[in-house]
């Protein structure tokens, strides 16, 4: 394996680092607001879509940045993979009932974020 692709994966596991450690954060403290306020549990659904773009866009973008090549891609994968592990954990400590056509389409735009925030971080990087 040569130091190109070492730095590379080095970059996704970072970047990931990044996603996880933002929606943790942003989670937290909604639901620190939710237990202090009189918000309702309606908006979780379109909190957790926000947490999740807020996550993938700032991974992405330091892929691109720190990659400097094939931000679409990169991004991208960023995007794909934090919304696997993201169901992941739902399959194993959840028994959610969430539709196919839901996961999909989050799996889509998790991906489709990764991808936007990378070719923006490789033009602006």
């Amino acid at each position: 394996m040569d130091s190109k692709n070492k730095l590379g994966f080095k970059c996704v596991i970072r970047g990931l680092t990044y996603a996880f450690t933002i929606t943790l954060i942003l989670l937290f403290a909604f639901s620190l607001i939710l237990r202090f306020t009189s918000l309702s549990e309606t908006k979780t659904i379109q909190f957790n879509i926000i947490v999740m773009i807020l996550g993938v866009a700032v991974a992405s973008f330091y892929i691109g940045m720190k990659l400097k090549e094939k931000g679409w891609l990169n991004g991208a994968i960023i995007g794909f993979i934090y919304y696997l592990i993201i169901i992941l954990i739902n399959i194993t400590f959840l028994k959610g009932d969430s539709t196919m056509v839901l996961l999909v389409s989050k799996l889509f735009l998790s991906t489709l974020t990764g991808f936007i925030g990378g070719m923006i971080g490789v033009n602006i990087g």
